[in-house]
């Protein structure tokens, strides 16, 4: 979506219009006066009205009552966006709160918002950085408690002061090289030097310890996917439906069952992770069964955790390209059948690395089990966020080009005296820093934080 920035006065309901509620808060932005919308309410708009304060009032149409409500007024520049902003607390039925907005975009000059555009509105209007919109945007769509401490991090100004500081070391350095150029016969050649110097390495020690934070990850840490993986027949569908403790997927004994991937979500520690389950990996002609394992491919490189699942009694072609995956936990299936023992210790010998691993039997694991498959999914997301990876993939590309750069401006500082270079080099580098820190934020970057959002924030 392409914003084009009005101020023309939108409106839109800022909870969740899916299902009724108790209550429903719909938000106007962007009008002149509260005049205009005084003949929507019983409460005497024209008088004074208070910013930050609820009145009860009665919303009215030409005479007839349309709901009582709650209204607050937040008067601009003091408010979420800069703007002139009336919050009305309606009651939460999706076809009251529909017939409101209907009401004012009707009767009362407003148009509805477009995703995002009360915050598009905030940062024009500089209430909110680029890097804090983001924050906002990870702090409403995250899956893990990681996500949401790292989006509020964000949107509160904590991981926002790192990156300040880093400008703020940046600017420093750069006051050192002009320093160099119009004062060094004033302090000496010797002492310009050292400040240029020591103001680069100390910026370079704050930057690295960013640097690491930036973990090569091809899973997604904002939503984990925990992905069941075997060839047909292996009793991916039936371990689904355990871990969900309901027949979601269709077990059946005909190969080929699961056409595409099920997902379902899955809450482990106060973590939601996505468990999905995919199709049997093998040799198809059939067109839709072999978008189906394509996908499963594509499902199992993208995946958080990874789970084999074994018949050894149903060893076919494809299986040797399968467990050349790195899986998280390889699981044995059908124990309960005859001959179980050596069928499982023939599928080890050929492929080593798959065992000696645990079977199981589906109809009558113990309750252990699966607090055992918690841990490990647990002990796993722990170990990966211990080291405070950034999650969102803009900054994660811009540390890393920034690295790249700043490497490259090291390696000439040590060699160059030509200041026109160094300056070049320096340019590049602290086009990367205010990218980073949100000064710079190109139009592609704003359509593509703001399709994340819902309509009324």
């Amino acid at each position: 979506m392409k914003f084009l920035y009005s101020d023309d006065p939108i409106i839109a309901c800022s909870t969740c219009t899916h299902a009724h509620a108790a209550m429903g808060v719909i938000r106007i932005s962007g009008f002149k006066s509260l005049a205009q919308f005084a003949p929507f309410f019983e409460k005497d708009l024209t008088g004074p009205i208070e910013p930050r304060r609820v009145y009860y009032t009665k919303l009215v149409l030409q005479g007839q009552t349309i709901d009582d409500i709650c209204l607050t007024y937040f008067q601009g520049p003091k408010s979420y966006n800069g703007e002139n902003i009336l919050e009305l607390s309606v009651h939460g039925n999706t076809l009251n709160i529909e017939r409101i907005l209907e009401l004012f975009v009707a009767h009362g000059g407003c148009r509805l918002a477009s995703p995002g555009e009360f915050t598009y509105r905030a940062l024009k209007n500089k209430k909110l950085t680029l890097s804090q919109v983001e924050g906002l945007d990870l702090f409403l769509n995250a899956n893990t408690g990681y996500a949401l401490d790292q989006g509020l991090s964000l949107l509160s100004g904590n991981l926002q002061e790192v990156y300040q500081e880093l400008y703020d070391l940046f600017l420093k350095h750069k006051s050192s090289l002009e320093l160099s150029i119009d004062f060094s016969e004033d302090i000496g050649e010797e002492a310009a030097h050292k400040y240029y110097t020591d103001s680069l390495d100390e910026f370079a020690r704050k930057f690295q310890a960013l640097v690491k934070r930036v973990r090569p990850m091809e899973h997604n840490l904002i939503q984990p996917e925990i992905v069941l993986a075997g060839l047909p027949n292996s009793g991916k569908s039936s371990l689904f439906n355990y871990l969900l403790s309901e027949e979601r997927a269709i077990v059946s004994s005909i190969a080929g069952t699961t056409r595409d991937y099920l997902a379902e979500t899955m809450v482990i520690e106060g973590v939601k992770y996505k468990l999905i389950d995919t199709a049997g990996i093998r040799e198809s002609e059939d067109v839709i069964e072999s978008e189906g394992i394509k996908r499963t491919k594509k499902k199992l490189k993208d995946s958080f955790f990874s789970i084999l699942l074994v018949n050894p009694f149903e060893i076919i072609e494809g299986f040797d390209e399968l467990v050349n995956n790195d899986f998280d936990l390889v699981l044995f299936t059908h124990e309960d059948l005859p001959g179980f023992k050596e069928a499982r210790d023939s599928v080890v010998k050929k492929h080593p690395k798959l065992g000696p691993m645990g079977a199981i039997d589906l109809k009558s694991l113990p309750v252990t089990w699966e607090e055992t498959l918690h841990a490990l999914i647990n002990e796993k997301y722990l170990n990966t966020i211990d080291s405070k990876p950034i999650l969102l993939d803009r900054h994660k590309q811009l540390i890393l080009q920034t690295n790249h750069v700043l490497t490259n401006y090291q390696i000439v500082s040590r060699s160059e005296t030509d200041v026109a270079i160094l300056s070049q080099e320096l340019n590049a580098l602290g086009h990367c820093i205010s990218e980073l820190i949100g000064i710079v934020s190109p139009d592609q970057i704003l359509n593509s934080i703001f399709s994340n959002f819902c309509i009324g924030k």
